[in-house]
């Protein structure tokens, strides 16, 4: 699968990321942040439908 991001997007994920490494924890500032993984949330979900229950159960 392939996502492509606009600049913006993946400016705004690269310093998530760079957030989470530095401090152990993924956190999401409202804003930006929190529409960024919306959406990339709605990518997913677009070509993984339908989302067999077994599967996310075992992420959590």
């Amino acid at each position: 699968m392939k996502i492509e991001l606009n600049e913006h997007e993946a400016l705004t994920l690269y310093r998530l990321l760079c957030r989470w490494e530095s401090t152990g924890k993924l956190t999401v500032s409202v804003g930006k942040e929190t529409r960024l993984l919306w959406d990339l949330q709605c990518v997913l979900e677009k070509e993984l439908e339908p989302v067999d229950e077994a599967i996310t159960k075992r992420l959590v």
